[in-house]
Formats: C-alpha cells, structure tokens, sequence
C-alpha cells in the first residue's frame, strides 16, 4: 500500500488544524491547542514527567491520531465513491469532529486529574478545527504523483 498520500493528507491536515488552533487560541484567550491539552492531560497522570516529555508525547499522539483520521478518509477516497477535495474533506472532519468529541467526553469523564476546561467551548472549537483538518486533509491528498512535463518547444 502507498502511505504517501495518506501521509501528505494528514500532515497537511494536522498541520492547518493546528495552525487553526492556535490562531483562536490567541484571539479566545483560552487553550484550543490540541498538542498542549494532550501534554496537560498525560503529564497529570504522570506527574513526575517532564514536561518537555509530556509535550513529545502530546505532539505525536496530536499527529498520530491525524494519521488516522487520514487513513479512514484514504479508503474512502481510494475506493472511488467519492472524489478528494474541499467539500469532501470538510464533511469527513465534521464527522471527525463529532468521532473527536465523544472521545475527548471520555477523557475528561475518566481521567483521575483532568484539566478545568470549558467543554462546551472547547468541544466547539474541536468540531471546527476537524472541519479545518478534513478540509485540509482533502486538499493535501495526492493518490499519485503529479509529473509535470515541461514544455521544450
């Protein structure tokens, strides 16, 4: 299997998402970033860690899980039933959005030391960046290598 443009797809994807992230965290004045939620949430359970550690770890799982959101997209798109692109993608991170949302309830819900968050806000944020991931996603999304010719005449 070629997991180049499923890579492309979800580094594009996650890194928009994260962009994203950042720029509302900055204008909200409050932490959407999903890497550093991540690194708060493992290094609470592990409070010996470094934080230098916890913030690795919440980088990679941020990417990793990208990745896999990127993966479930590649098989639709490969199977031919529906085409990557803008639209596509951004309807694939709503959906993402939602899968994201419940998960992250489950965190919060059984994590022995979650962070004080507001939920409701920050669940609205993840429904939004995921549309921005997906869209992205779909956009970065090359299931073959474009050659260009060029013109010698």
């Amino acid at each position: 299997m070629n997991v180049k443009p499923i890579i492309n797809a979800a580094l594009t994807g996650t890194s928009a998402m994260t962009l994203f992230s950042y720029l509302i965290s900055e204008k909200q004045e409050e932490n959407f970033k999903e890497p550093f939620v991540l690194a708060d949430l493992i290094s609470r359970i592990r409070p010996s860690k470094l934080k230098s550690d916890a913030a690795v770890e919440g980088w990679g799982l941020h990417f990793l899980v990208g990745f896999m959101f990127a993966s479930g997209y590649h098989k639709l798109w490969n199977s031919g039933k529906v085409k990557p692109g803008l639209i596509s993608g951004s309807l694939l991170g709503a959906a993402s959005g939602l899968v994201g949302i419940m998960v992250w309830k489950a965190v919060f819900k059984f994590h022995p030391n979650p962070p004080t968050k507001s939920l409701k806000k920050y669940f609205g944020h993840l429904l939004l960046s995921h549309v921005v991931f997906g869209a992205f996603a779909g956009l970065g999304y090359k299931p073959k290598a474009e050659v260009i010719q060029p013109d010698i005449y």
